[in-house]
């Protein structure tokens, strides 16, 4: 029940013309009445209505979307598609990640995906049958296999390691030369001068040799044969990656030849078909493991907005531990509130709420009602969207809000004016055959201009709302010429 406000109705004594007259107290009906005419009064007749009451809360404006995008990788970054101030749909790729790795994780766990299938097609139906001796078969193939993927793998390692060590002494005998050149040294360039031209020439066409004597042609002509051997390095360490690929699926291939095998021998012939599904349910859960992680090398933008800040650069790296972009949808903003737990229990999410900044309103809808309570300042927070851009409402700037809160429908709505207090109990007057019938009165909540009425009073009744001293229970009262019935 609100607390409402009382009216004093002890002061029945006055002092008329002089003399000492003593007035019934407010409501008595044994006093009788103190004048032959009826008392003059404003009626109103009860009827069935709903009162709403509105409190105001000073609330703080924010985006309504604003996300950190944090990504779940890590590496070097490939790929930067926006700066600060541009517009992201969702779903455009904000910047990816080397993913090198990942792609490799992917064909080995899809190896592994083919090979539980042929598993799978090998432990059902009429091939059960000559099982093993498909399986010795496939353990020689997948040996012979392993075996090529291992040499073709360390031939690749050790040319791919020569190159890289040929790579880094000439690249440091080129530099050498640059020294020598700029300290003027004419031994040191001669010295090196001559441990430069075999590798020059051994890169270059017959017709296109470098002799020595002219330092500048010498050192153009280092400068490309290291450009070439750096891309021959770089080409080998591709090479490189799709041997050791290679080799570990070969590998991968021999371990489930040799499984396959050993799972049909015994009684475990008969759990194998299980077994074998079992094992490609597994290799195609690392599928769509080795799928997922290769997606978050590539960063997309979760929402459509506007970015508000970017932490990463090409070249450089990217990690879960701190935000990469931020971006926030600045098109409509969300008006943070707080309430106390007795108005939080009037909200729901959809209700209307007006926001006022500068004399200016805004229309919101409520999207959040906390659960949880503030320790320090014991109150909910309460969220509501509101249509209207950054322009109108800057993000962090302070509003009003009001809202609708306690409510009551379908009850009796009188005056707040027509009820009288005694005793902390509230009644009204009611004209019930021409006289002033005091009624006690159950009543809820009120405004400045009306109150509802629980109990006590029906539809219908005709309340009397006008005040005067000779007001009391059981006058004769008459109604103003406005509102006399017939």
């Amino acid at each position: 029940m609100l607390g409402l406000r009382k009216r004093n109705c002890g002061m029945g004594l006055a002092f008329l013309l002089g003399g000492s007259i003593a007035l019934a107290g407010c409501g008595s009906g044994e006093a009788g009445q103190t004048a032959s005419q009826a008392v003059v009064v404003d009626l109103q007749e009860a009827q069935a209505g709903s009162l709403t009451l509105q409190n105001s809360f000073v609330g703080s404006i924010s985006p309504q979307e604003q996300v950190y995008v944090i990504p779940f990788a890590s590496g070097t970054v490939t790929e930067v598609n926006y700066n600060v101030g541009d517009w992201v749909n969702a779903g455009d790729v904000l910047f990816r990640i080397d993913d090198a790795a990942a792609r490799l994780q992917l064909e080995q766990a899809q190896l592994s995906a083919v090979s539980a299938q042929q598993q799978v097609n090998m432990a059902t139906g009429s091939q059960q049958d000559s099982t093993d001796l498909q399986l010795e078969s496939a353990i020689v193939q997948a040996q012979s296999g392993y075996e090529q993927a291992q040499i073709a793998y360390y031939q690749v390692s050790s040319a791919y390691d020569d190159l890289e060590d040929a790579v880094t002494k000439f690249e440091d005998t080129v530099n050498q030369y640059k020294e020598a050149l700029q300290s003027g040294n004419p031994i040191a360039i001669g010295q090196i001068e001559a441990a430069l031209l075999p590798v020059i020439n051994s890169t270059r066409d017959k017709e296109d040799q470098v002799s020595g004597g002219d330092a500048g042609s010498v050192l153009m002509a280092a400068q490309s044969s290291l450009a070439s051997m750096q891309s021959q390095r770089d080409t080998l360490h591709d090479s490189l990656l799709q041997a050791e690929s290679a080799y570990r699926a070969a590998e991968s291939g021999l371990n489930i030849a040799k499984e396959s095998r050993d799972l049909t021998q015994g009684e475990i012939r008969k759990d194998s078909n299980a077994q074998a599904k079992t094992s490609l349910s597994m290799a195609q859960l690392g599928v769509d493991s080795a799928e997922l992680a290769l997606s978050y090398y590539t960063v997309k933008a979760p929402i459509s907005g506007v970015v508000q800040s970017r932490s990463v650069e090409v070249n450089g790296l990217a990690g879960s531990s701190s935000p990469a972009f931020t971006i926030a949808n600045e098109n409509s903003m969300t008006v943070t509130f707080s309430v106390s737990e007795a108005v939080k229990n009037t909200l729901q999410a959809g209700d209307k709420v007006t926001v006022e900044r500068n004399g200016t309103e805004y229309e919101g809808r409520i999207t959040e009602v906390g659960v949880a309570v503030n320790q320090t300042t014991g109150l909910f927070q309460v969220k509501a969207n509101v249509a209207a851009g950054e322009d109108a409402l800057p993000n962090g700037v302070s509003v009003k809000v009001t809202a609708d809160t306690y409510s009551e429908s379908n009850v009796i709505v009188i005056p707040y004016d027509a009820v009288y207090y005694d005793n902390n109990s509230a009644y009204v007057y009611l004209e019930v055959d021409g006289k002033a019938v005091k009624t006690y009165i159950v009543t809820g909540i009120f405004d400045d201009t009306n109150i509802t009425v629980t109990e006590g009073i029906s539809q219908g009744d005709m309340v009397i709302t006008s005040w005067s001293p000779r007001l009391l229970d059981g006058v004769e009262v008459t109604a103003s010429d406005s509102l006399a019935r017939e």
